[in-house]
């Protein structure tokens, strides 16, 4: 009869640890979905083709003033520093689940008083009974046996929730950096305009008092008179406009950056200054897109619906939990620590669900479309990509030719200022006719202006696009 018993423990432990070592996950193998892209990235540029993609140098922005402005914009924003708490809270929730596979144990004290009547069932012989129990539990230990990986697939799904948010974070931060640097070179651009419009105020100026002088001699009518002083009210307004706009633009800086700003990040900086940023590397499409945050943060979100549908399906499966305490018990405190008052007690147990009214069957359905949901998420997250990257890449080509040309044009405006100039210190043409001249010169800076501003913001949406650089 021993060696029966004996024989039956043995084999209950060979097959508990059977159980342990083969352990098999229920998540569905994760497979990357297929997503079909253009073979090109733009079907009207044959520069650009699929061969033809865009890389991010190692560090995008070299001015020391943009990388000081970044660095404010990094310490002091506070959307950053929300994503930043919302990072640590998906940290400490993956901490939970990790946590969770391991056995929990305790301390317990613990004291019982009782009091039964005379005459029922337990008391019939000894009449009323009253007792008391202490009970000292140093070790009270817990642990659930993941066979199906239950918990492992939960401890995955909380690690890629922790691996979709910090890319999240990296999304909004070159999200930021991206409006940051864009809204400093329109601010830039806005102080070009300020000064063209006084060049051009103060020139509207000198034509009213000419026009002015020339009715008095009998040169000009009233009505012109007129029309000269429109104009210069018009260009008062327009200069009132363009300085205005600066200081919402100034604003709108100062409140993404979340700080003051240091004039030094102004002085001696305009749009005529030399921002040169690194050239386009070449590489695959889909090394391009599958490095960008958003795409990271939704494939990584995929994939934690995928470890759900395997803690899902576990719950079908029995639930294996090992119990064990060890302690004293005794009816006197005094004799609580004594020798003869030790217990201890070890209890396996298996719990299998046979009826829960659905709710198994409900929560796998709904594992299930959530991971079908995150499957669109992430096609639809590659072909946004792919779209932002195409357009990109079509506007910078596009504004590099009309860069060009404007290049031409307003050194072509130059030169026949420069002219007109000499003209008129010949004495071969008025002073109303320079100024006039200068006039337009200073049309033209302000759309030479408006087109290296353009060239600079699609030069930083490129970046954005590409998913930043190193430095993030």
């Amino acid at each position: 009869m021993v060696w029966v018993i004996a024989k039956l423990r043995s084999t209950a432990i060979v097959v508990m640890a059977s159980f342990i070592l083969s352990a098999c996950s229920l998540a569905p193998k994760y497979t990357r979905p297929d997503t079909q892209l253009p073979l090109e990235w733009n079907q009207h540029d044959s520069a650009i083709t699929a061969t033809t993609s865009l890389s991010v140098a190692p560090v995008f922005f070299n001015d020391d003033k943009l990388r000081q402005l970044i660095a404010l914009t990094m310490a002091n924003n506070k959307d950053i520093a929300l994503s930043a708490l919302n990072l640590q809270k998906y940290d400490a929730q993956y901490g939970v689940e990790k946590m969770s596979s391991l056995p929990g144990i305790s301390l317990q004290a613990q004291q019982t008083s009782a009091h039964e009547p005379g005459g029922i069932f337990d008391t019939v012989d000894t009449g009323a009974v009253t007792f008391h129990q202490y009970d000292v539990k140093l070790v009270s230990a817990s642990w659930e046996i993941d066979f199906w990986e239950r918990l492992r697939n939960l401890r995955e799904a909380a690690m890629y929730d922790y691996f979709s948010a910090a890319a999240t974070t990296r999304a909004l931060k070159i999200n930021l950096l991206e409006q940051t640097v864009s809204r400093y070179f329109i601010y830039l651009a806005d102080r070009e305009y300020v000064d063209i419009a006084r060049h051009q105020l103060a020139a509207a100026v000198q034509l009213s008092e000419m026009a002015e002088g020339a009715a008095k001699a009998g040169e000009r009518n009233q009505s012109q008179v007129m029309d000269a002083e429109k104009e210069v009210r018009r260009l008062r307004i327009e200069l009132q406009q363009v300085q205005l706009q600066a200081q919402k633009d100034y604003n709108a800086l100062q409140l993404i950056v979340g700080s003051p700003l240091p004039q030094r990040l102004f002085n001696d900086a305009s749009m005529e200054s030399d921002w040169h940023f690194p050239v386009i590397q070449e590489g695959l499409p889909s090394e391009v897109l599958l490095k960008r945050p958003d795409i990271l943060a939704a494939e990584f979100q995929l994939k934690a619906a995928n470890a759900r549908i395997g803690a899902a399906r576990a719950a079908f499966f029995p639930t294996i939990t090992l119990s064990a305490e060890g302690g004293s018990s005794t009816a006197a405190l005094s004799q609580l620590f004594s020798g003869g008052s030790a217990a201890w007690s070890f209890v396996p147990s298996v719990t299998l669900p046979i009826f829960d009214g659905g709710k198994n069957s409900a929560r796998l359905t709904l594992a299930e479309l959530n991971k079908r949901s995150e499957i669109m998420n992430y096609q639809k997250a590659i072909q946004q990509a792919f779209a932002d990257v195409s357009s990109a890449l079509a506007a910078q080509s596009s504004l590099n030719k009309q860069s060009a040309e404007m290049a031409q044009f307003y050194a072509a405006s130059q030169q026949q200022f420069r002219m007109t100039e000499s003209t008129f210190m010949a004495g071969q043409i008025s002073k109303e006719a320079l100024i006039v001249q200068k006039n337009g010169l200073m049309q033209a800076r302000k759309q030479i202006t408006a087109m290296r501003l353009n060239v600079l913001l699609q030069a930083v949406k490129v970046y954005s696009v590409l998913g930043g650089d190193n430095t993030l």
